[in-house]
C-alpha cells in the first residue's frame, strides 16, 4: 500500500470564548485555524490527521508556515508505505528540522492508516487499554469571582468534575482572591488548578503565591521561561503544572529533578506528533508526572488521537484531556461523546483513529500533490 495523493485543507475554527491573558492578543483578529491532512492510498484507505497551530501570540508559531512545511515534505511522503510511520517520520526529521505542527499533522494521518491497515482502532495496536475511561476537564474562562462561581456551577451539572481556572489578567491581590474563594469552593471528588498562562513575572508571582500557599494550589505555567518557574517553585515550595516547558524528554526529565514538576501537559504542537506523544507519556508514567495530552486546539480529529494515547496510560496518569469538538465546526462526523465528564473510545470503534470527516466542512484542499 503506497500513498497516492496528499492534501491539505485550511479549516477556519470558532474560539472556544474563554476570557485568558491573551484576550488582547486575539482581539488584534488573528484567525483561529486547523490545518486537516488528508492521505490517500492506492488501497482504497484514507489516513487523516491536523495540527491546530498555536497563533503567534501564544507559541513562534504560525498556521500558514505549517501548511508550507507540509507542502516541503509532501514528494518524501507520495509514493511511500504509509504503515512504515517510523521510516517516514525519520526521513522527515533528517531533511527537515523543527516545524513540529507540521510534523504533528503528518504522524497523525501515518498512524490513522497504519491503524486502519491492520484493522484496529490505535489504542489497542499501541498494546490495549489500560484504563475504560478517561476525565475531561472544564476550562472557566477568568472574570469576577461571582462570574468564574457561576461558571464552575454550569460545568459541574454537566457532570465535569476537573477544572481549569485561568487567571492572570489581574491585579495580584485579584488573584490571590480568585485563588481563595475557588479553592475554598471545590467539593469532595473535584479537582482544580490555576492556568497563568506565563503571564506572571517572577515578581508577581511571589506577590501571589505565599499568600495562598495554606491551601495548596496547582499553578499552571506561571511565568514565562522555565528558569522563572523553576525559581517560583523552589521559593513558595509548590509544585506546578507545565505547559510551554515542557516540548521534549530533555525538558521533563529536568523538571522532574528539579522538583518543580507536580503535572505535565503535552501538546503536539510542541512535541511535533502521535509518536513523540507516546514516548514522553511513557516516560512520565516511568516519572510517576500526571500529564495532559493535548494540543493547543483543534476538532474531533485531535480528540481521537489523544484519546487513544490516553487509554494505553494507567488511569492515574491521564490529568484531564479537552473535549476538542466544535458543534458549530462539524469535521468528524461521529465525534467521542463526552458524558458526564468522561470519554472513551468505544468498543466498536472503527480501526485507526476512527473518524469519519465531513469533507463539505474541511473544504477543497489548498495544497494537493498527486503521484
Amino acid at each position: 500500500m503506497n500513498i497516492t495523493k496528499l492534501s491539505v485543507h485550511r479549516v477556519p475554527l470558532d474560539l472556544w470564548g474563554a476570557e485568558t491573558r491573551y484576550t488582547q492578543g486575539r482581539a488584534r483578529d488573528i484567525q483561529i485555524e486547523t490545518n486537516v491532512v488528508r492521505l490517500q492510498t492506492d488501497g482504497g484507505l484514507i489516513g487523516w490527521g491536523e495540527s491546530c497551530t498555536a497563533p503567534s501570540y501564544y507559541y513562534p508559531t504560525l498556521s500558514a508556515a505549517t501548511r508550507a512545511a507540509i507542502e516541503h515534505v509532501a514528494p518524501l511522503l507520495v509514493g511511500e508505505d504509509p504503515t512504515n510511520v517510523n521510516g517516514r517520520m525519520t526521513e522527515i526529521d533528517a531533511f527537515m528540522r523543527g516545524q513540529r505542527p507540521a510534523k504533528a499533522a503528518i504522524d497523525m494521518a501515518l498512524w490513522d492508516l497504519a491503524g486502519q491497515a491492520a484493522d484496529r482502532p490505535l489504542c489497542e495496536l499501541w498494546g490495549g487499554r489500560a484504563t475504560d475511561e478517561l476525565p475531561v476537564l472544564a476550562m472557566v474562562s477568568t472574570g469576577s469571582i461571582e462570574a468564574m462561581l457561576e461558571q464552575l456551577d454550569l460545568y459541574r451539572d454537566l457532570g465535569y468534575r476537573i477544572f481549569q481556572f485561568k487567571i492572570g489578567l489581574d491585579e495580584p491581590a485579584g488573584d490571590v482572591d480568585r485563588i481563595t474563594e475557588i479553592m475554598g469552593a471545590m467539593r469532595l471528588g473535584e479537582r482544580c488548578w490555576f492556568d497563568v498562562n506565563r503571564g506572571w513575572t517572577v515578581d508577581r508571582a511571589m506577590q501571589v503565591l505565599p499568600a495562598v500557599a495554606h491551601l495548596g494550589p496547582l499553578i499552571e505555567q506561571p511565568c514565562e521561561s522555565y528558569e522563572e518557574c523553576r525559581i517560583v517553585a523552589q521559593r513558595t515550595g509548590l509544585g506546578l503544572m507545565l505547559d510551554e516547558s515542557i516540548d521534549s524528554a530533555d525538558a521533563l526529565l529536568r523538571a522532574q529533578r528539579d522538583g518543580v514538576l507536580d503535572v505535565a501537559v503535552l501538546k503536539f504542537n510542541a512535541t511535533g506528533g502521535v509518536g513523540e506523544h507516546r514516548f514522553l507519556a511513557r516516560l512520565g508514567v516511568e516519572l510517576g508526572v500526571p500529564m495532559r495530552i493535548e494540543d493547543f486546539y483543534g476538532t474531533g480529529i485531535t480528540l481521537a488521537a489523544v484519546t487513544h494515547i490516553a487509554h494505553t496510560l494507567p488511569r492515574w496518569a491521564t490529568f484531564g484531556l479537552y473535549d476538542y469538538h466544535l458543534p458549530e465546526v462539524p469535521v468528524v462526523q461521529n465525534p467521542l461523546a463526552v458524558i458526564d465528564g468522561f470519554v472513551r473510545v468505544p468498543d466498536d470503534a472503527p480501526s485507526g483513529l476512527g473518524v469519519a470527516i465531513d469533507e463539505t466542512v474541511i473544504g477543497p484542499p489548498v495544497f494537493e500533490l498527486t503521484r
